[in-house]
């Protein structure tokens, strides 16, 4: 399948050659309609009249707390489930965050001195589950649970699609007991205040709630250790770009900034056509499934000029990680504020970091996210 013959770890030749010759290309093996140009990837991602996001149910007609989540809903119904759960996620929810991910980071670090170690695993991997397990009120010793779990929902191979339904019945059924404790106990944490939350008298059902907290745990998890990991394999490619930064750590949100434009976390979702409808002149008929690529639009060169190099003070970085539309992440927020914290603390640690070329980096065997499994790096 053409599709397939991206390479995990550099996808980007890939996608320019499909910009070029395939912009808009249907998968004979799949069925599915691959868009790869910047302007026609937003165009999916936020034209909620023409491209729907209830996909989960083309996949599963029978649904589940995925197919009932916010991702996966139109307006008017996403409108007011977006509304009760973004209060978790205002400007001053997240800054409440900052001492607590600065403490975890901290914790994270101070079993490593000089030396090696893989930072997916001993960092970047557990500082987000463990912020998440904290907003949740929930066990940080289930952490290696809560890894495995969005591994497989993210993953590609034929092993997580085979495990997929046993995964979600465990996220369910810890989720669900979850919930009934709160119930029974309130707690100032997330669980507690999703399921108590209403907009006009309104509140989430129990499928939705559940699909909210699967979603956050996934997604929350593997954007922002993508993020991080991406971040200290773009700067270790690009000699200088770390001392830059080390002599003015104000320029670490633009450098996160490209870095999300360079190695978007997330490189593609789904969409479903409405109606009959034309994408840089092919026709689409309705009901089609739709692939934006969106790492590979934030490497559209019509967009962002020497788009295939990374610059830390690239003057306008338009890209769409993050999405676009009312379906833009919520949590972005919260992910460059930890990818902030993060790059900070591991830059006030050590004079060196760099990558052991020697060790193997193994990326995400995924083409819905753009991260690693390991990364060993040296630091002293």
């Amino acid at each position: 399948m053409e599709e397939m013959k991206r390479d995990l770890l550099n996808p980007f030749p890939w996608y320019k050659a499909m910009r070029t010759s395939k912009p808009v290309f249907r998968d004979s093996e799949y069925g599915l309609w691959n868009v790869f140009r910047y302007e026609d990837v937003k165009r999916v991602l936020s034209n909620f009249k023409e491209f729907s996001s209830q996909f989960g149910k083309a996949f599963n007609p029978a649904g589940g707390p995925i197919s009932e989540s916010i991702i996966n809903l139109d307006p008017p119904r996403h409108t007011k489930l977006r509304n009760i759960v973004s209060r978790a996620f205002t400007p001053r929810s997240v800054e409440k965050m900052e001492p607590a991910i600065r403490e975890i980071c901290e914790n994270l670090l101070s079993v490593h001195r000089d030396g090696k170690f893989d930072i997916v695993k001993e960092y970047t991997s557990p500082l987000p589950v463990t912020v998440i397990a904290t907003m949740l009120g929930i066990p940080v010793k289930d952490m290696n649970k809560f890894k495995r779990w969005s591994d497989n929902v993210v993953g590609g191979s034929e092993s997580n699609y085979a495990e997929f339904p046993a995964i979600m019945k465990e996220m369910i059924e810890y989720f669900r007991k979850m919930m009934v404790e709160r119930e029974k106990e309130p707690r100032d944490d997330l669980i507690t205040a999703i399921i108590n939350a209403e907009v006009d008298g309104d509140h989430l059902s129990e499928l939705e709630s559940l699909g909210f907290f699967i979603l956050l745990l996934v997604a929350g998890n593997e954007t922002t250790t993508n993020l991080i990991s991406n971040s200290l394999l773009c700067f270790d490619e690009n000699p200088g770009t770390m001392n830059e930064i080390r002599s003015d750590k104000g320029l670490i949100p633009r450098a996160i900034e490209e870095v999300l434009r360079y190695r978007s976390p997330v490189q593609s979702i789904y969409r479903v056509a409405i109606n009959d409808t034309e994408i840089n002149g092919v026709k689409v008929p309705a009901g089609s499934i739709m692939v934006p690529w969106i790492g590979s639009a934030n490497r559209d060169e019509s967009i962002f000029p020497d788009a295939d190099s990374f610059d830390i003070n690239r003057k306008e970085n338009r890209h769409i990680a993050f999405g676009e539309g009312i379906h833009y992440c919520l949590g972005a927020p919260l992910a460059r504020l930890e990818g902030k914290i993060a790059l900070e603390t591991l830059l006030e640690k050590y004079h060196m970091i760099t990558i052991d070329r020697n060790s193997p980096i193994v990326p995400q065997d995924s083409t819905i996210v753009y991260g690693l499994k390991e990364l060993t790096v040296k630091v002293s």
